[in-house]
């Protein structure tokens, strides 16, 4: 019985999830980032369409590859990056960074904006009238999240949030040593 009433409360609509529910899913997402950049991988195993692109979870019908949804959520977390910032935080090249900017571009996703002082950079920052679809797809997993640490005590939640900020924060030192 124990079984099916877990199964149902977490089928169950709780309303908004509570902070550190919100805290967890973001450092996930963190590491995932920080994870991807030590592997160097072309693709996330996101969901595919027909033609190779990743739909952004929770968004509309707009296939991009998953290079441009991690790109688009990577702004989200961070606000304006330029491409090198971007393509650092991602962990790939800056012309494969121009390219993901260049899809969010034609997307809608994403403005680029040459810098006033130095023309060589270029800002980047999210479409204010898509902001709601990639934070959609920033936390796609948080009632998974949510379901994770319902049953853990608030020192279980807290032990593994350390847990993914010291991993997250060991990778990125990692990933900056070999460069």
């Amino acid at each position: 019985m124990g079984d099916n009433a877990s199964a149902t409360s977490r089928n169950a609509s709780p309303g908004p999830a509570p902070d550190t529910t919100l805290e967890t899913s973001r450092l996930l997402v963190e590491f995932l980032h920080a994870a991807y950049a030590t592997r160097r991988l072309d693709a996330d195993g996101g969901e595919e369409t027909a033609d190779g692109k990743a739909r952004a979870h929770g968004t509309a019908s707009v296939a991009l590859s998953t290079h441009a949804v991690r790109a688009a959520i990577h702004v989200y977390q961070h606000g304006e990056r330029t491409v090198g910032q971007l393509a650092a935080g991602l962990g790939i090249s800056y012309g494969w960074a121009s390219r993901v900017v260049e899809e969010l571009e034609a997307a809608g996703y994403a403005t680029r904006e040459r810098d006033a002082d130095d023309r060589r950079v270029v800002r980047v920052r999210l479409n204010p009238t898509k902001v709601g679809e990639v934070e959609r797809a920033y936390h796609w997993r948080g009632e998974s999240v949510g379901a994770a640490l319902e049953p853990l005590a608030d020192s279980e939640r807290a032990a593994v949030r350390v847990f993914l900020r010291r991993l997250t924060h060991l990778l990125r030192e990692d990933e900056v040593e070999r460069h």
